[in-house]
């Protein structure tokens, strides 16, 4: 019985533990808070401390967070125009096939491709032995009747033929003529001659080869002036006006070329739907026939308009958009532009006369980024040109 008792007072605070370990694991899987000893409030007191303590640094570090370097240029008024731009090649003045006339053996061939050649000067012979035969045969047959028309002439005047019978004898000194002249013509025709003055671009005959009437054996052009067609389609082709500056780059050349509108045709192909205008060349272009070219014409100009450089301009889908800077800060605003040309771009609403735009370094930018505003670069001050 003593026993009993004594173990009773042991058994009970066991199976109050028991309990409260059962109910503890029953509470933390339910997720019902449990109230914290002194030491666990402690290390939860820490740990707010240390997040607080990283929050300060992170703040600490957006606010030590570098300046983006920019260049900027302001919104001001200018002249913009509006291009349309076209590609075709350079044509000379005159390009033309000089064919052989006659049918025979080439005898000498006395031009080569890139010479230049006189208007009439020989660019080949062909063999003329027998035309050369016949000329002289002709010539002699002449002279006998021009002596013959002299002796008739002579005698109508002492009387001693009739009026007709110097009529027979003049027609056939007239016929002699024509067979002279026909004679120096089919000579001729073995001669191959430059039909004007210019530069020989091609040769197709060669010594000793024989050719037919009409074969092509060189090819002749005359490059003063240079021109360009290009082919517009009809609302755009009824802007440009003959006179008017074309800007015109060559692959060939290091610079612009200035070509001047010489005329723009009077009717559309029905084909293309396109009007074709004839550009004239400056007589120093620095251009091949036949080489590529670009020409830029103004089909629209307005003059003082508010515009920004092109570097500005951020398009983003169908929305476009420029960042103002205002002291070190920049603000992203959405923008409406109108004609753009080479280098600049009008904004119809969204800015304002004065306002400070960026124009280099707008890459990483958003609105409320610091910026350090470097000077203008040679690529910012061509634009704002």
């Amino acid at each position: 019985m003593a026993s009993r008792k004594l173990s009773r007072p042991l058994v009970i605070p066991a199976a109050a533990l028991l309990l409260l370990a059962i109910a503890v694991a029953a509470a933390w899987q339910a997720g019902v808070p449990l109230p914290l000893l002194p030491a666990t409030r402690t290390a939860q007191a820490d740990t707010t401390d240390a997040t607080a303590r990283s929050e300060d640094v992170a703040a600490g570090s957006e606010e030590a967070e570098p300046a983006v370097p920019v260049e900027v240029a302001a919104v001001a008024r200018r002249a913009v125009s509006a291009y349309h731009r076209a590609a075709s090649t350079v044509e000379a003045d005159r390009l033309v096939e000089v064919t052989c006339r006659a049918e025979g053996r080439v005898r000498e061939v006395a031009a080569e491709e890139g010479d230049w050649v006189r208007a009439g000067e020989v660019l080949a012979e062909l063999e003329n032995g027998r035309q050369e035969v016949q000329l002289r045969r002709a010539e002699l047959a002449l002279a006998e009747q021009a002596r013959k028309l002299t002796r008739a002439r002579q005698m109508l005047a002492e009387e001693l033929i009739s009026e007709e019978e110097f009529e027979t004898v003049r027609a056939t000194h007239d016929q002699a003529v024509a067979d002279r002249d026909l004679a120096g013509i089919t000579l001729e025709e073995t001669y191959v001659k430059a039909p004007f003055a210019g530069q020989v671009t091609a040769r197709a005959v060669v010594a000793g080869q024989q050719v037919a009437a009409g074969l092509a054996a060189f090819t002749v052009a005359d490059f003063t002036p240079l021109r360009i067609r290009v082919h517009l389609p009809e609302p755009v082709a009824a802007k440009v006006t003959a006179g008017e500056v074309v800007k015109v780059e060559a692959e060939t050349a290091d610079r612009v070329l200035d070509a001047v509108v010489e005329r723009v045709s009077p009717v559309v192909d029905p084909a293309t739907g396109t009007v074709q205008v004839t550009l004239l060349l400056p007589p120093d272009a620095p251009a091949r026939v036949g080489g590529f070219v670009k020409a830029r014409l103004t089909t629209d100009r307005k003059h003082d308009v508010l515009a920004v450089p092109k570097l500005a301009l951020v398009e983003e889908g169908g929305l476009r958009s420029v960042f103002v800077a205002a002291a070190d800060t920049v603000r992203k605003v959405e923008v409406t532009c109108g004609l753009y040309d080479e280098t600049h771009v009008e904004v119809t609403s969204g800015l304002q006369e004065g306002w400070t735009v960026v124009t280099l370094g707008r890459g990483g930018l958003r609105t409320g980024s610091h910026v350090d505003i470097l000077p203008p670069s040679g690529l910012t001050e061509l634009a704002a040109r």
